[in-house]
């Protein structure tokens, strides 16, 4: 999945959920998760917004597992 620069913040805050779920290290799911924090922060972000950013997140995660597991066999 590639990611663009948006000045949308409920798309920041998908594609902020996309990559913690992908993180590689728990340094990098620390500095992604604090990122976040900061987001939920913004008083224009309400809960509805964070939740279905995590669930697109968590969404986009399984399709892609999907997609993978057919290409391969």
């Amino acid at each position: 999945m590639k990611f663009e620069a948006t000045k949308d913040k409920k798309e920041v805050l998908f594609q902020g959920f996309y990559i913690l779920f992908a993180a590689p290290t728990v340094k990098r799911q620390e500095e992604i998760g604090q990122m976040l924090c900061l987001m939920l922060m913004d008083s224009e972000i309400t809960q509805e917004d964070a939740q279905n950013a995590c669930t697109r997140a968590i969404d986009a995660h399984l399709i892609e597992k999907k997609l993978e597991d057919t290409l391969n066999g």
